[in-house]
């Protein structure tokens, strides 16, 4: 196929030729007189039809925070997911506490044993290759997968150890949420121990110690300045023997309830409520 052009009667022709016969078309010139008009008649509809103002774009939404998981596996075990996918597991309970069955096969990054009563020690049950902070020897500054704790020195009795010993009650920030757990605590923590284990968000409390009085549990709790307080570490269906307070009595009286009925739920900085409240978990099992 080619392409030519030739003039007839005046007028400028495009031929087309091909293998069948020719074709013609009318070639397209420029008007000085169509482009003038059209430069008048614009400012016109411009006026008729205004152009639509610039907007900023406006930037897509944040997405929202990887949530921490917290699941409460009884006593005084509680088990953390940060949203890194860390798994911390707190206070494992060894053979012979009560008739809880310890999770099958259960993984862990991190372990932390506030004492070495059997009842908090069994680190030697989990799975995975963890970091185990034991007791006395984790008391002070510690890091472990990324996770920055302390350990702050407390006591499993009135007397400064000298009947039960120590316990290391652990606290850490993760996921912006402040936490402690106090474990086998025998008493109120005093100023110096307060002002180290700092104000915190979520506290484990273990309830269940009769020689606590539920005025030094509450007493512990606002010292703390806890949002939201666990209870942890007393009688249930599965330690029916062991001399623990019972939840309901905790709780009795008490408006600042939130029963989850469930053993984990997820938590993010946003979800922390702004007066105390006692959130109380299931046990899984």
């Amino acid at each position: 196929m080619f392409f030519s052009a030739r003039a007839q009667k005046g007028r400028s022709y495009q031929t087309i030729a091909s293998a069948g016969p020719s074709h013609y078309a009318p070639a397209m010139r420029f008007s000085p007189r169509l482009s003038l008009a059209c430069l008048r008649v614009l400012p016109a509809l411009l006026a008729i039809v205004p152009l639509a103002p610039l907007r900023a774009s406006t930037p897509p939404p944040a997405p929202a925070p990887t949530p921490l998981t917290i699941r409460y596996y009884g006593h005084a075990f509680v088990y953390l997911i940060t949203s890194t996918g860390v798994r911390i597991a707190i206070d494992p309970y060894d053979e012979g506490t009560g008739t809880y069955v310890f999770p099958a096969r259960l993984p862990a990054d991190v372990v932390l044993v506030t004492n070495e009563a059997d009842d908090h020690s069994g680190s030697n049950r989990l799975f995975g290759s963890p970091q185990v902070f034991r007791s006395i020897t984790a008391i002070g500054a510690n890091n472990a997968r990324g996770l920055f704790f302390k350990g702050v020195e407390t006591y499993r009795d009135k007397e400064g150890g000298a009947r039960l010993g120590t316990n290391a009650t652990f606290t850490f920030r993760v996921d912006g949420i402040r936490f402690a757990h106090l474990g086998g605590i025998g008493h109120v923590p005093d100023p110096d121990q307060v002002a180290e284990i700092g104000q915190v968000d979520v506290l484990f409390l273990p309830i269940g110690d009769l020689a606590l009085s539920l005025a030094d549990l509450n007493k512990t709790a606002a010292e703390l300045g806890a949002k939201i307080i666990i209870p942890i570490k007393y009688k249930t269906e599965f330690t029916p023997d062991l001399a623990l307070r019972g939840l309901d009595e905790y709780l009795a009286g008490r408006q600042n309830v939130r029963d989850l009925k469930a053993s984990e739920f997820n938590l993010t900085p946003a979800d922390i409520p702004a007066d105390p409240t006692i959130y109380v978990m299931s046990i899984s099992q």
